[in-house]
């Protein structure tokens, strides 16, 4: 087991951005390249320091994908000008890229997030994508970012779905993990798995305490303590559960479920997160864990997070659908198979799952009616 617990610089302030130059002036560099998207660097743009005349700065504008197309593109121009330095600035995406392009050389890499809808900026992990939003896979670095920087008051001010997507994909943090520290011998724990499974635990007791005030905070523009400990739970402490505990605290059947859907054309206007909490819902179907299921969906409607196929422009799937949904997610080679349930979880089990879950819904949703 490896335990990378996360950047080797945190800091989150308001201020946060001004640490810039004086960082990148410690470290002797020269040459930058500044990745970021539009309107990324809109939301930034008025806490950023002007860049001092002894840095040459090359700016690059972000593609949109996470994919080996844009990495080797910004590869290519990172080479061309001598970086010596990637700062990623934007979402999980950006920052992935920026990871991708520097791990296994010289390059320093600074992290900056203004959004908070995943661990992205906190881990060591890049999640790749084909140019049409498809996921591939994910690949897990030697290396984590030498800074990374937050201020709250960008992320704040970013557009609430990311955030409420955020809050989705970091309860799968500990659905995702739980049963598997249950199941792990008590003379297999170590010091990162406790801490890894206490933080798992945290995400969850946080999000199911504040995050509800936190959206309403963020909606009104009130930067609350609440809202605070919702945002950097989804920027931080989600990235130490797997940061901490390797396998043991990584992505299972949730993701699994997420991977499967973007196969879907339809279901590209839905994020990440919003799609992981999903599968957090058939995970527990799976896990036949039908009551903590029933127990989520007035947290998840609140939130407005989907709780069925219809929820993520599925409503016309045919069986021929479902069926091919079920199997992409319980292939052998997805992170399904991290999932510790007593049998195989195949492409029935998946399947009846994905029905349990829309009969649950559509019976919970007439009950409230």
């Amino acid at each position: 087991m490896i335990s990378q617990s996360g950047p080797q610089r945190y800091i989150s302030d308001n201020e946060a951005y001004d640490q810039l130059p004086g960082f990148m002036a410690s470290l002797n560099v020269k040459n930058v390249l500044f990745l970021h998207g539009t309107k990324s660097l809109a939301a930034a743009k008025p806490y950023l320091p002007e860049w001092p005349a002894e840095f040459n700065v090359t700016d690059v504008q972000f593609n949109g994908e996470c994919s080996f197309e844009e990495i080797d593109r910004v590869k290519a121009i990172a080479d061309e000008n001598n970086a010596e330095m990637v700062i990623g600035l934007g979402g999980g995406k950006v920052l992935d890229t920026a990871k991708s392009v520097t791990t296994g050389t010289h390059r320093y890499l600074v992290l900056i997030p203004t959004l908070a809808s995943n661990c992205s900026p906190w881990s060591a992990i890049s999640v790749h994508y084909k140019e049409n939003g498809e996921h591939i896979g994910h690949e897990i670095y030697n290396e984590t970012a030498n800074l990374t920087l937050l201020n709250p008051k960008v992320i704040l001010n970013s557009p609430i779905e990311y955030f409420v997507a955020g809050i989705g994909d970091t309860l799968a943090k500990y659905y995702e993990s739980e049963l598997i520290f249950q199941k792990l011998p008590e003379d297999q724990y170590t010091v990162a798995l406790t801490i890894s499974r206490q933080m798992a635990n945290n995400c969850r007791e946080v999000l199911m305490k504040y995050a509800e005030q936190a959206v309403e905070d963020m909606k009104a523009g009130r930067l609350t303590p609440e809202w605070r400990q919702v945002a950097e739970t989804v920027t931080v402490m989600a990235g130490t559960v797997g940061g901490w505990g390797d396998d043991y605290g990584r992505a299972s059947g949730a993701h699994a479920i997420h991977d499967a859907l973007t196969i879907f054309p339809q279901t590209a206007p839905h994020l990440h997160g919003a799609k992981v909490a999903y599968g957090i819902l058939v995970l527990l179907a799976i896990e036949g864990k039908t009551d903590e299921l029933k127990r989520l969906l007035p947290f998840y409607r609140t939130l407005n997070l989907p709780t069925n196929l219809a929820d993520v422009d599925l409503a016309d799937a045919s069986d021929a659908d479902i069926d091919k949904l079920a199997a992409t997610a319980a292939d052998p080679h997805t992170q399904m198979h991290f999932v510790p349930t007593d049998e195989p979880v195949t492409a029935e089990v998946t399947k009846q799952a994905i029905m349990t879950v829309e009969a649950i819904t559509a019976e919970t949703a007439t009950a409230t009616k």
